[in-house]
């Protein structure tokens, strides 16, 4: 009696053992995210809802900042512009890496600087206005390239 009462725990304590190895050992299958088109269309819903409140160079600066901060979080690099037009003004903001020329119809109007946002008078004769890969759509327009060793992706709207 003594020795089936000590099998039968032991086979119980084998059998918990490994169940809770498979358990523990299962593959845990979880959807996969495609971060760099999550994090493209996170900056378009964030870039449309700065759009709708009164904006200043400092705040698109602090927009950008944040932004490129939060793409770094997920290991990868960006490069963007954007162009935001109010009532009053155009915004121009250059997160490219490299200092970029305005360009107003054929000439440079002034050169912007890596990580800053300038803004120029709205009414001008000339609408064909370039920030680097920006281009002007009298609209609210930005370009985004986000990328690392293994993916690149450029998006335009």
């Amino acid at each position: 009696m003594e020795k089936g009462f000590t099998y039968i725990i032991t086979t119980m304590i084998l059998i918990m053992l490994i169940t809770g190895i498979i358990l523990i050992n299962k593959p845990n299958k979880q959807p996969i995210v495609q971060t760099p088109y999550f994090l493209v269309k996170n900056y378009e819903i964030e870039f449309n809802y700065l759009n709708q409140g009164s904006v200043d160079e400092n705040i698109i600066n602090t927009f950008n900042l944040n932004f490129l901060n939060y793409i770094n979080s997920y290991n990868y690099s960006a490069e963007f512009c954007n162009i935001i037009d109010t009532k009053n003004h155009i915004y121009f903001s250059n997160f490219t890496g490299t200092d970029c020329n305005l360009m107003i119809g054929e000439d440079v109007n002034q050169t912007v600087s890596n990580q800053s946002t300038i803004k120029i008078e709205r009414f001008i004769n000339d609408m064909n206005i370039y920030l680097c890969s920006c281009n002007y759509l009298r609209e609210n327009s930005y370009y985004i390239d986000i990328y690392n060793e293994n993916l690149k992706l450029i998006y335009k709207n």
